[in-house]
């Protein structure tokens, strides 16, 4: 049987979640997942196994293996959509857009992105928009299961799964949001690329998670260089500025900033290494190598390629050119790059 702190991460870096993350959807602290991932703590509590599972949106079997791994018997399952503990930053546009997709009629809308762009955290605020401003059902699918939708009212089903394909032919008033790392080839699926946050509302994001470690911490002239700059260094990457903010309580903003221009995986490089690899492993042999050959030398590829890299984030629009992304090249480009891209 797997050791539960090793389980916990798995299935935690599988959805795209930071610790803080998770900490905020389960409704426990942070440090209560970092004591048990490290193996400080061997024996949660049940109800915190359960509140676990909830965040991670396990499905039945998921569920069971983490409870047994915790020592816990397994119980009834209950997956309630985790409630978003804070508000979304820079994505107004794209919950907009969203939001008209479904209303003007669109039934299959994939979000794809990098990991950590925060593709759930957009879906989340879409649910939401339906349901409170336009009183739709929301259904949150875990697993593999058939959902229960009620078929006299419009609903959204939100989920990091591959849907059944004939779920849409048998529920006329059914929508479903898909979170993934790349398309799902379903018939009739509109692909929402997700790009990383702008710049100002980048720093916006760095800024409120520096204050959860740092209260005091100002945003000023004296600092907005640095900020800019690091902000830059992560892409806009919000799970990568959410873990550069927590350094600020051991180095100053330009400090880490020249940490960050040697290496951009460095001050992260644990959650960003692997949440890279499950995005590369998506790749096959040709586009691994044109993103390689891209990340070296800025070749050109066929717009066939660029596009299939482009639409899972890894690279973006640059002028008339493509550029791969900071944190995308340095993983590439890493000497251990071949276990990355071999997932």
């Amino acid at each position: 049987m797997r050791d539960f702190g090793e389980l916990l991460r798995t299935h935690r870096i599988r959805v795209g979640l930071t610790q803080q993350q998770l900490a905020d959807f389960a409704m426990v602290s942070v440090r209560a997942i970092r004591d048990l991932e490290c193996g400080r703590t061997r024996s949660p509590r049940a109800e915190t196994v359960r509140l676990l599972a909830d965040g991670l949106r396990l499905d039945d079997d998921s569920r069971a293996n983490l409870q047994e791994a915790g020592g816990r018997p397994a119980g009834p399952v209950s997956v309630p959509p985790p409630a978003p503990s804070s508000a979304i930053v820079g994505r107004e546009a794209e919950t907009a857009a969203l939001t008209g997709l479904f209303v003007d009629g669109r039934r299959l809308v994939t979000i794809t992105g990098v990991s950590g762009v925060g593709k759930t955290r957009l879906a989340l605020e879409v649910a939401g928009e339906l349901h409170f401003r336009l009183g739709w059902s929301v259904a949150w699918l875990p697993s593999t299961r058939t959902p229960a939708i009620d078929d006299h009212q419009d609903t959204v089903l939100v989920t990091d799964h591959v849907p059944d394909a004939g779920l849409l032919m048998r529920h006329p008033r059914l929508r479903v949001v898909v979170t993934a790392l790349a398309p799902t080839g379903i018939p009739g699926e509109h692909v929402f690329p997700l790009a990383p946050l702008g710049d100002e509302a980048a720093v916006r994001l760095l800024v409120t998670n520096v204050r959860r470690v740092r209260p005091g911490f100002r945003q000023e002239d004296g600092n907005q260089a640095a900020l800019m700059g690091l902000v830059r260094e992560l892409d806009g990457l919000p799970s990568a500025l959410e873990f550069a903010a927590g350094w600020f309580m051991v180095y100053s903003p330009q400090h880490l900033l020249e940490r960050l221009r040697t290496n951009p995986l460095d001050p992260t490089s644990a959650h960003l290494r692997d949440s890279l690899r499950l995005s590369l492993s998506t790749l096959d042999v040709e586009e691994r190598d044109a993103l390689v050959r891209m990340a070296d030398r800025g070749d050109d590829e066929c717009e066939r390629v660029a596009r299939a890299l482009s639409v899972r984030g890894l690279i973006r629009r640059a002028g008339p050119r493509y550029e791969v992304l900071n944190l995308v090249r340095a993983a590439v480009l890493e000497p251990v790059s071949g276990p990355h891209l071999a997932g």
